[in-house]
């Protein structure tokens, strides 16, 4: 790849920069208080190490210092070989290829029983009281490794058979590791690619051969799959008490239609075992009970803002490999938001989508952070020639 010289700009010099972190850091405070909000009393742990709610201070403590501590590097770093041999091999080298290996191999080793977590499941890899989630590894740096890949010179985007089809098979290969556990994240690292092979400039006639591939895994994973066709059905009667599925989308429905007369932060009554996965998979539906509308406007205005300061930085970026990164982090960050949302008011089954930042867990509120570091970092380096 042809090597330009970059000059930082200033952080004060570029206030799309300042905006992005500043409402990073407000969803990240947010994400801290809604987690002690959801766990309250109802949940005592004889270790403080295994409340739910201190961990995510700790998170959201490493959160802050990865995203303070990696935007002041300049995001070339992750395409640039550590080890030299040959030039179509040089992309293997580089730091974005070598985490993406890495966190492959964290997706394999977390389907083996004796490392992966235990139950019906196997998303965590634990040691002690803390663990993380590969597939959150797995969809950012996939992303990163995808825009290095498309961004480089000899690639030619617009061709089927040397781009579009090996894009493909690694697409495949890569949600096929996550969806059996995780069909949520499955689909976003599916749509997320998508939407970086879409903004590399990949014609358009070519997605239409995939449409046979979406409806075979969509009958594969969700029509022989019963408790997923449940969920569906779910979605579309949460009000069916004969559907096991349906029991935690009408308690999102009941939190939501609660919160026309907010109960004030911390004393919602959802938390009190009435719907699972409260701090996690519906932390809007019970911003809604505490907060009313109010909160749940806040929240939603927050994204907006966190959007439109990720369009600014998209616009302005300044080589192929920054408008690629910058795209693939925005899509997936606001497309998981978007997904969360949806899910709790009742507009798609429950997929056990997080919310970025606010919902409880450090490996997607970490990773989240530093993919932002990597957008502020290119808003802050510009070729030395403009």
């Amino acid at each position: 790849m042809e090597e330009k010289e970059f000059e930082r700009i200033r952080l004060a010099n570029n206030p799309a920069a300042e905006a992005l972190i500043l409402t990073t850091l407000a969803l990240i405070a947010l994400g801290v208080v809604m987690v002690f909000s959801t766990v309250g009393t109802s949940v005592v742990e004889k270790q403080w190490y295994y409340r739910r709610d201190i961990k995510q201070v700790i998170f959201a403590a490493v959160a802050v210092i990865i995203l303070f501590w990696f935007w002041r590097y300049d995001y070339h770093w992750l395409i640039k070989p550590i080890y030299r041999r040959g030039e179509r091999l040089e992309l293997l080298f580089t730091p974005a290829a070598i985490f993406f290996i890495f966190a492959l191999i964290t997706a394999v080793l977390v389907l083996i029983p004796p490392i992966g977590g235990r139950g019906t499941f196997h998303r965590w890899i634990r040691f002690g009281p803390v663990g993380f989630q590969p597939s959150e590894l797995v969809k950012f740096s996939f992303l990163i490794f995808l825009a290095a890949w498309l961004s480089r010179s000899d690639v030619d985007v617009k061709s089927f058979r040397r781009t579009f089809l090996p894009a493909v098979g690694l697409i495949g290969i890569t949600s096929a590791l996550i969806a059996p556990e995780d069909l949520g994240t499955g689909v976003i690292i599916v749509l997320s690619s998508l939407a970086i092979l879409i903004a590399a400039g990949v014609r358009w006639y070519y997605f239409l051969t995939l449409i046979p591939l979406a409806a075979a895994g969509g009958y594969w994973f969700v029509v022989r799959c019963p408790y997923r066709w449940a969920r569906i059905e779910a979605m579309l009667n949460p009000f069916d008490l004969s559907n096991p599925a349906a029991y935690q989308a009408r308690q999102s429905l009941i939190c939501i239609a609660t919160g026309r007369y907010p109960v004030g932060l911390g004393a919602g009554t959802a938390k009190y075992g009435y719907l699972p996965e409260i701090s996690t998979d519906f932390v809007f539906a019970n911003l809604t009970q505490e907060a009313g509308i109010i909160g749940a406007g806040g929240l939603i205005a927050l994204w907006l803002a966190w959007l439109i300061f990720i369009w600014w930085i998209f616009k302005r970026t300044s080589d192929r490999f920054a408008s690629l990164l910058v795209s693939g982090i925005g899509f997936l960050i606001v497309l998981q938001a978007v997904l969360h949302i949806a899910v709790t008011v009742g507009w798609m089954p429950p997929t056990g989508v997080s919310l970025p930042f606010v919902s409880a867990g450090g490996s997607s509120l970490i990773m989240c952070s530093f993919a932002t570091a990597l957008v502020v970092s290119v808003s802050l380096h510009k070729p030395t020639c403009l």
